[in-house]
């Protein structure tokens, strides 16, 4: 049904706008940052190809996702657009997401071959989540300040449920794990508890959301649009860097961190799981904070200030850290949580921003059309750096439970501080580069209403965008 309504929002609304993200984080960060690990370390698969198998999900779900976003823009339905896909997706999401840590001992061969398919199937279970739930956002407001609002509330769902699965996910693996006297049931279990908690999480959203969605006339969307509108779309072209170049160092950051703190910081389980508390707890806290900075300095100044923290903590903090310097590492991984999700919350509430270039120029919502584009470039971006990641773990001699020698715990360390660290600086680089502005989304969308109304318009104010 068409609402229209451009502004403020209901509490509730946003409240269950974002529980699907609670969903979405819950499996992403198992997923990312504990997937390489339970491959390498339970499933004894080796290092290299392991980051071949996270490559592989990212790249197929790269491809997936434009499909998704283009299908999602040109759907009728009485419903919307993103909602019914929320509602289908919700009970396979969390099937899948059990099966991704299940290891049944089908042998070498046989076990690869399982791993590859159910990547693809959670790559696809993911992108029917992911994108509708993103486009959604940038239809159920055209405010500028209240689209950030809107994305706090996913932050907070997503940084809470972050917190759960990076606290919880080695806690539990291992008390199942010990109770049942096997790693393999240990972590399918987890992952089981982890699944069921998915499914209500997504129908909380998409039964809050009812009647948000403003947009679900027919859209004009074709394959070529990709290179002919939203490829030549100034700022989305330096969002899309942006975006990326800060997800592939989270991708790193993420995967690189276990290892990190049990090879080279010698954290056991319980410290490890203190570590990802920490890191995900703390993220929360920078909710507000990132919230009223974007809207005091503008979403690339709060970019600047908290990703750039984050590049110092990574680039400069951890090569300079030391095995016994438990607390120093403490401190760090809180003031990095700032960046961790400030890449995601300024992110999401940019691209709603630039992509209303495209609305000026076709009188069209197109958000499938460019989430499903921003979403593919990234994870390629993510995909290679998961695979380097494996890549590299193999080239330096990483055994899993076993001492490392020097070699490897430098490779890790580099990778965890300096690799980060290099892709968070280009990512600031190109948000510099990014011309939207307040002042500029609000000429447009003022250009827009009176394009509409067949009245005069003036595009002064954001000619250089276009």
């Amino acid at each position: 049904m068409n609402q229209e309504k451009s502004g403020k929002l209901p509490i509730r609304v946003k409240f269950g706008y974002g529980a699907a993200e609670g969903a979405n984080s819950l499996i992403f960060t198992n997923f990312y940052v504990f997937f390489m690990f339970f491959l390498t370390d339970v499933v004894k698969i080796d290092p290299a190809f392991a980051g071949f198998i996270l490559m592989l999900r990212t790249l197929w779900d790269a491809l997936f996702d434009p499909v998704v976003g283009v299908w999602s823009d040109r759907i009728k339905s009485k419903y919307g657009r993103r909602r019914p896909i929320l509602f289908a997706v919700a009970v396979p999401y969390g099937i899948i997401a059990w099966l991704l840590f299940s290891d049944f001992n089908l042998g070498p061969n046989l076990t690869k071959i399982y791993f590859v398919i159910i990547v693809i199937l959670h790559s696809i279970a993911f992108a029917l989540l992911e994108v509708p739930h993103m486009a959604l956002s940038a239809e159920m407001t055209q405010d500028y300040d209240e689209r950030t609002n809107l994305n706090a509330y996913r932050a907070a769902w997503s940084q809470i449920f972050s917190v759960i699965s990076g606290g919880a996910c080695l806690v539990l693996a291992q008390y199942f794990s010990k109770t049942f006297h096997s790693p393999r049931i240990g972590w399918s279990l987890m992952a089981a508890g982890f699944g069921l908690t998915c499914i209500p999480l997504i129908l909380f959203t998409w039964r809050s959301t009812r009647g948000y969605e403003l947009f679900p006339e027919e859209v004009t969307v074709k394959v070529r649009d990709i290179f002919d509108a939203a490829l030549k779309n100034r700022p989305f072209r330096y969002t899309i860097l942006m975006y990326t170049l800060g997800i592939a160092g989270m991708s790193i950051a993420g995967a690189v961190m276990v290892y990190f703190m049990t090879y080279v910081m010698g954290f056991d389980e319980k410290k490890s799981s203190i570590g990802f508390t920490l890191l995900f707890a703390c993220t929360v806290l920078w909710v507000p904070l990132i919230s009223v900075t974007s809207n005091k300095l503008g979403k690339r100044g709060a970019y600047f200030i908290f990703i750039g923290l984050w590049a110092l903590v990574q680039g400069v903090g951890i090569m300079a850290l030391k095995p016994g310097n438990v607390i120093l590492y403490f401190i760090l991984i809180v003031l990095a949580s700032a960046g961790v999700i400030g890449v995601y919350m300024i992110g999401w509430t940019i691209i709603p921003d630039v992509l209303e270039l495209d609305e000026f120029k076709t009188g069209q919502r197109r958000e499938g059309l460019y989430y499903g584009i921003i979403s593919l470039v990234q994870k390629v971006g993510s995909a290679i750096a998961l695979w380097l990641v494996g890549v590299i773990l193999h080239q330096v001699g990483y055994l899993p439970n076993a001492q490392q020698t020097e070699k490897a715990l430098w490779g890790i360390k580099i990778m965890y501080g300096f690799g980060t660290g290099l892709l968070l600086i280009l990512s600031i680089f190109f948000c510099y580069l990014m011309p939207m502005t307040k002042k500029k989304h609000t000429a447009l969308r003022e250009a827009i209403r009176l394009k509409k109304e067949g009245k005069p318009f003036d595009q002064s104010a954001f000619e250089d965008l276009l």
